[in-house]
């Protein structure tokens, strides 16, 4: 019976740590990270500047290639 109230107590003081935990992580998920729909557009023009880079690349290479 006494180890009942002993494991209860166990439990309660872990859940609210756990709370306490959470409430931790979602500040800073609010606070320090980019959500999805901002990042998306940056993505793309990152993607799409790293595209034209190997493609100028690759063509300069042929370039050479077929020059010979």
């Amino acid at each position: 019976m006494e180890s009942d109230t002993v494991n209860n107590a166990v439990m309660r003081n872990d859940i609210g740590y756990i709370k306490r935990e959470l409430v931790t992580i979602n500040t800073k998920l609010d606070s320090n990270y980019v959500p999805r729909s901002e990042f998306i557009p940056v993505r793309n023009l990152v993607y799409g500047l790293v595209g034209l880079i190997l493609t100028a690349f690759i063509g300069a290479l042929a370039t050479l290639v077929l020059k010979q």
